[in-house]
């Protein structure tokens, strides 16, 4: 059996946690329901599934032993497990979990710090030498970029299988009818809808489509819709009369919004890559989405959505995509490819592929 092991976990709020519950329900309706094991959370959210919490690092191999784990997959990210990134309890965890003969797998959703930061120029080689670390003690290493697998081969022991996988949305697909979700939101079927999905991410290049925005002020058939994670602060706020500013709101909520748009406004400072789970919620939903290129990008997405180079590019795409419904149609239809490429399902079955029999 996997054991899926995040310290946190739904209903605390985190990409992270959001993907642990997707992830598990991904690998239940493939076959292989894991086992979910963390410090915080509601284990009814995850039932049927068995589900172990107020674990530390240094629980994981008792609790793997008891529920019948046979590989624990790591959800990592360095802050989920300590303050400043760095948890010698994880080091110490995951290696009693190896000496209780059980395999670990690390899903890297983000290595370590760069050093732009003064506090990161501290941090920065311990957290580089945990990596190390925590690699050589796994059998199987995922990252959903391809400079963090690069980085992964680097650290890792020879005989370790390290992999690109997708991340994948962190929300699930709202079935709701696109008429019906326009109209609870006041929104005609003459006008076109860019939505700006969590706007307050991390790395979120807000900037571009403030320009964007301010490019197409003109078109009163356009309306913008800002909604999830930072939708209603000032900071992140798009320029112009035609907007929808939403404030919190559920997962079904922020489905039935995005079952509204008519195009995703998703640019990046570090690009497309498929750790970016709200273009990735875009995607799932069949939304055509324009991101952009940086030092991160996956040039592989760029079968699935259209990722500009620079500002001016990415407000010209929108333009002839707002103006052209023809063109929205193609790119909704290469959105379709997602399920194949870069959703939380494919992460799912490589799992099983790889870790189906740990021993």
């Amino acid at each position: 059996m996997i054991g899926l092991y995040s310290p946190d976990l739904p209903p605390v709020l985190g990409g992270v946690s959001d993907h642990t519950l997707v992830l598990a329900r991904a690998l239940e309706a493939q076959g292989g329901p894991p086992a979910v094991l963390g410090k915080n959370g509601d284990p009814a959210l995850f039932a049927p599934l068995p589900c172990a919490l107020g674990l530390g690092p240094l629980d994981l191999a008792d609790a793997a032993r008891r529920l019948g784990v046979g590989v624990v997959v790591v959800q990592f990210v360095p802050f989920a497990f300590a303050r400043r990134g760095l948890s010698p309890a994880l080091c110490l965890g995951l290696r009693r979990v190896v000496r209780a003969g059980i395999a670990v797998a690390m899903v890297v959703h983000e290595p370590y710090v760069p050093f732009n930061r003064i506090p990161w120029l501290v941090t920065g080689w311990p957290m580089r030498w945990q990596l190390a670390y925590l690699l050589r003690l796994s059998r199987f290493a995922y990252a959903p970029v391809p400079r963090y697998v690069d980085i992964c081969r680097h650290y890792a022991r020879p005989g370790t299988r390290v992999a690109l996988a997708p991340i994948g949305a962190t929300l699930p697909v709202s079935q709701i009818p696109r008429a019906d979700a326009r109209r609870a939101l006041g929104i005609g079927d003459d006008q076109v809808v860019i939505g700006v999905f969590s706007p307050a991410a991390a790395g979120f290049e807000h900037r571009w489509v403030a320009a964007a925005a301010a490019a197409l002020r003109g078109r009163s058939d356009v309306v913008w819709l800002v909604f999830g994670f930072g939708s209603t602060t000032e900071r992140w706020t798009v320029p112009g009369p035609n907007v929808i500013r939403l404030g919190p709101a559920d997962a079904a909520g922020l489905g039935r919004t995005m079952r509204a748009v008519d195009i995703s406004a998703a640019p990046y400072t570090d690009g497309l890559t498929m750790r970016r789970s709200g273009a990735m919620f875009a995607l799932a939903h069949g939304v055509p989405t324009v991101s952009s290129m940086g030092h991160l990008y996956d040039p592989a997405l760029a079968q699935i959505a259209a990722c500009e180079p620079s500002a001016e590019a990415f407000t010209a795409r929108l333009a002839e995509l707002v103006g052209n419904p023809l063109r929205r149609a193609a790119l909704a239809e290469r959105a379709t490819g997602y399920g194949s490429i870069a959703s939380v399902e494919m992460l799912a079955r490589q799992l099983l592929t790889d870790l189906g029999d740990p021993g």
